[in-house]
């Protein structure tokens, strides 16, 4: 079992779901004791009105913490696309987590005098290191490159049309690439991580579609002016059936 970002989980955490859940001071009550088992909390978690009240207004998510939020969100993106599984949202709600911060996403941006690295750079320094340091950089490269594509989409598509940046599916190889390696030898290093691993170097683009499809539909993080945009992107970034999805929530 894949259980950081659950077993993060706070006081306030439990009590927002007790309060959304339960109906009565009884019922709640059952479900903070719930919330003491990981696998009642874990089923609790599935329900759909802990999301929706965490994007009520005034805006609830910023009176739980990131785990519970990313958690719930990302969860019910995978379940929205079939893709419901705890371990693997655990996982993707973690990367969340770490990646909230601008500071966190770049601490490998950029070297003394400013240079910026890339993906590729990051990748040439693969065969420079021991076998933990590549495995743990894997993870990384993997972890930022379903990031950036889940969350934002819109920079990396209109980079790709304006200056001629890479594409999605440039970022979709890499990250694909980097966590199927990561899953060969994770069982040395992080053995519970193994099957999240494997599932997201099977499945990449299909998780950061059901991201995409959750992000523009709900957190609001692109410019309605650039609706049409957003469309054409979609379009271009997007199977048919996850296009189509994205027209229907």
């Amino acid at each position: 079992m894949y259980n950081r970002t659950r077993s993060q989980l706070t006081e306030t955490d439990c009590m927002f779901i007790a309060h959304t859940l339960g109906e009565t001071s009884s019922e709640r009550d059952v479900i903070l004791q719930q919330t003491e088992d990981p696998t009642s909390m874990t089923s609790l978690l599935h329900e759909k009105k802990l999301f929706e009240r965490s994007l009520t207004t005034p805006p609830m998510f910023l009176t739980i913490s990131p785990q519970l939020f990313f958690y719930v969100f990302i969860y019910q993106a995978l379940d929205f696309k079939h893709l419901a599984d705890d371990d693997l949202a655990d996982y993707v709600a973690g990367v969340c987590v770490e990646f909230r911060s601008s500071e966190a996403m770049w601490k490998l941006a950029a070297v003394d005098g400013g240079k910026t690295v890339y993906f590729i750079d990051l990748l040439n320094i693969l065969p420079d290191l021991d076998k933990p340091q590549q495995y743990f950089l894997r993870r990384y490269i993997g972890d930022i490159s379903l990031f950036l594509t889940g969350f934002f989409p819109d920079f990396i598509f209109q980079r790709n049309q304006n200056i001629g940046a890479p594409p999605m599916n440039y970022y979709e190889r890499i990250g694909q690439a980097q966590f199927e390696t990561a899953a060969e030898h994770s069982e040395r290093y992080d053995a519970s991580a193994t099957p999240v691993l494997s599932m997201l170097g099977e499945r990449f683009v299909d998780v950061r579609s059901a991201i995409n499809i959750f992000t523009d539909n709900y957190l609001q993080l692109h410019n309605d002016k650039y609706s049409l945009q957003r469309i054409q992107r979609q379009a271009a970034t997007l199977d048919e059936e996850s296009f189509g999805q994205s027209l229907m929530v």
